[in-house]
């Protein structure tokens, strides 16, 4: 990581860390797995003096990778990829991290796998996950200091996740906001409710974007990060989606899972201060359910 010390920031190399979001870990990583910082390409320490203008390059401890997620070789699909972080566009039926016990491969597997082809460092930070049968972008970071930049700006303005979805009945109004708390299922743990009472506020904005005879094809827009938040919202107003058994109980032979894809990530870098519009299409098996609705 580089950065070149401004006018206002903290002068002593531990506090100018600190302040740029560096953690306990981080920093002891850097002190005690061989982590190094250079100024102005000479190696300095944590009680060095900066002076505005000075270069700072910062090069992690080596991470120690986790055993309990294998290297495996897989197909994956790379929207974006920088030395912070990467974005995959995955695909519908696959986990995005091994549960306990769980051999299976899934999505951190495979880019344990492929980061360790190049050469880099194979520990995996999660960033956003999906469900085993949604598809779409997944972000991971590609060190802790990635990871926790990521991790303060998820739920802001600086990273917005936007999804589409194919859901039962014509949405009426057309667009608006679910604004309803979840919470966990007291009678199937793995399945969330709306909970009044001790659910956390969950908030999702809607649009209708196609309208079939019976169904619609609605973008959402995530205001908070609750797990299975889009399922539960679209059931909880009448509209659940398309093809998910779980929260329906109803097979559907027009498609074998939930029609449920990430399409767009609106991220504001949070070390290079770059916009990234990533957006991955629409999967075949979503695109023949809408020629399918359209008759």
């Amino acid at each position: 990581m580089k950065f070149t010390v401004q006018e206002s920031d903290k002068k002593i190399l531990r506090k100018f860390l600190v302040q740029k979001k560096f953690s306990n870990s981080q920093l002891s990583n850097l002190k005690n797995n061989d982590g190094m910082i250079f100024v102005n390409h000479k190696l300095r320490h944590f009680d060095f003096k900066l002076k505005t203008g000075d270069q700072m390059l910062i090069v992690m401890g080596e991470e120690t990778p986790s055993d309990l997620i294998k290297p495996m070789e897989g197909q994956l699909d790379v929207v974006f990829e920088d030395k912070y972080f990467l974005v995959i566009n995955k695909p519908p039926g696959i986990a995005s991290l091994p549960a306990k016990a769980r051999t299976s491969k899934t999505m951190a597997n495979i880019v344990k796998y492929y980061l360790q082809q190049k050469g880099e460092n194979g520990t995996i930070h999660l960033v956003t996950r999906l469900d085993r049968d949604t598809s779409g972008l997944m972000v991971f970071a590609k060190n802790s200091y990635a990871h926790s930049m990521l991790d303060q700006i998820l739920h802001g303005d600086h990273f917005q996740k936007y999804y589409l979805a194919i859901v039962y009945g014509q949405v009426s109004p057309s667009e608006g906001k679910v604004d309803l708390p979840i919470g966990i299922d007291p009678d199937e743990f793995y399945k969330r409710v709306i909970d009044y009472e001790k659910g956390k506020q969950s908030q999702t904005l809607y649009r209708t974007v196609e309208t079939f005879s019976d169904a619609s094809m609605i973008k959402l827009k995530l205001l908070t990060g609750r797990t299975h938040q889009i399922r539960v919202h679209m059931k909880a107003i009448g509209h659940p989606i398309i093809g998910d058994f779980m929260y329906t109980k109803h097979a559907e032979p027009l498609i074998n899972r939930q029609a449920l894809h990430c399409t767009e990530l609106k991220i504001v870098h949070p070390v290079t201060n770059e916009t990234l519009d990533l957006t991955a299409s629409l999967p075949q098996d979503m695109t023949d359910l809408c020629q399918k609705l359209r008759g």
